[in-house]
C-alpha cells in the first residue's frame, strides 16, 4: 500500500521440477496477495533438459501464468540454466531460447529476471520482446551470487533500454552475515558493509553508460 516494487517469491527454494512453496494450488494462494506485489518464479531450466522433466517444468509455469491471469497480478519469470548443461559458457544462448520456448507456449511474464549476459545477448533479448511481447515492462539483472566487482562490471555491458536494474541478495549480504554470524562484525558493522555494497552496485547501475563510452 506504500507504492513500493515488491517482487514476492512463490517457488519452493531449490526445487527441480518446479514446485510451488507452502500450497497445491498456486491460484488459490494468489488469491490472498495484495494485486500490487509482482509474483517472482525461479526457475532451474534449459531448453535441452530431458524431455519429462522439460514438459513438467513448462506446466507448472502455465498453471502460474494463468493464476496470474487471474488474479491481476503481475509475472517475473527468473530462467537458471543449470550449469551442468551450459559448461561452455553458452548460458546466453541458453537463455534466449528459454525465453523464445516459453513465448512459443504462450506465456508472456510482465517481467524478465536474468543472469548478466554479453552486449550481444541483451540485444538479442531486445528485439526479441520486441517482435514476441512488445509490452513487456524488461528485464532485471540476478546476481547469483557473483563477487561485487564482477557485477558491477557488467552493468556496463547492459545498455539496452529493456534492462531496468537488478535484483541482488547474497552478494551484498553474505560475507558479512558470516562474519556476524562468528562474532567479527557488530550489528552496526554488518548494516554498514551491506550498504556499502549496495552503494558499489547502485552507483555502477547509474554510471554503466559512461563505463561502456570509456571501455569503446
Amino acid at each position: 500500500g506504500r507504492g513500493w516494487w515488491v517482487g514476492r517469491p512463490v517457488e519452493l527454494p531449490g526445487s527441480r521440477p518446479l514446485r510451488f512453496d507452502g500450497t497445491r494450488s498456486v491460484g488459490s494462494a494468489l488469491t490472498h496477495w495484495p494485486t500490487e506485489q509482482v509474483v517472482k518464479c525461479l526457475l532451474h531450466y534449459h531448453p535441452d533438459d530431458a524431455v519429462d522433466l522439460r514438459l513438467e517444468q513448462e506446466q507448472r509455469v502455465l498453471e502460474l501464468w494463468e493464476a496470474t491471469r487471474a488474479s491481476g497480478n503481475e509475472l517475473l519469470l527468473e530462467i537458471i540454466p543449470p550449469k551442468a548443461l551450459t559448461p561452455d559458457g553458452s548460458s546466453d544462448a541458453a537463455v534466449l531460447r528459454a525465453v523464445k520456448r516459453f513465448y512459443n507456449l504462450g506465456v508472456k511474464p510482465e517481467w524478465w529476471k536474468l543472469a548478466p549476459m554479453q552486449p550481444a545477448g541483451w540485444r538479442q533479448l531486445e528485439a526479441l520482446l520486441a517482435e514476441r511481447d512488445p509490452y513487456c515492462r524488461g528485464a532485471v539483472i540476478l546476481g547469483l551470487n557473483q563477487p561485487l566487482q564482477y557485477l558491477a562490471d557488467s552493468f556496463a555491458d547492459a545498455s539496452s533500454p529493456i534492462v531496468k536494474g537488478f535484483m541482488v541478495g547474497r552478494t551484498l549480504w553474505a560475507d558479512a552475515s558470516l562474519k556476524w554470524f562468528k562474532g567479527e562484525l557488530g550489528d552496526a558493522e554488518l548494516i554498514n558493509e551491506v550498504a556499502r555494497n549496495f552503494a558499489v552496485l547502485v552507483d555502477a547501475w547509474r554510471n554503466r553508460h559512461q563505463a561502456l563510452r570509456a571501455a569503446a
